[in-house]
């Protein structure tokens, strides 16, 4: 099965980001890539996919079933 990310992906991390008080910075670097790369993704620049949102959810620990569809 073929997963995708729901439209709103990168505001549903922005906002988790934020209510929990989580650097993007901090994100990035844990997920291996640029802040500025991590920060296009959050707002719509590059394309925020299922492997992304595995990998983020990963490093957060948390269920990856809020960013897909």
């Amino acid at each position: 099965m073929v997963r995708t990310t729901k439209k709103n992906a990168g505001k549903i991390l922005k906002d988790y980001l934020r209510e929990h008080g989580i650097k993007q910075n901090y994100v990035a670097k844990k997920v291996g890539i640029s802040s500025a790369n991590f920060s296009s993704r959050l707002n719509g620049r590059l394309k925020f996919n299922a492997d992304f949102a595995l990998t983020v959810s990963k490093v957060l620990d948390i269920d990856p079933d809020i960013f897909l569809k």
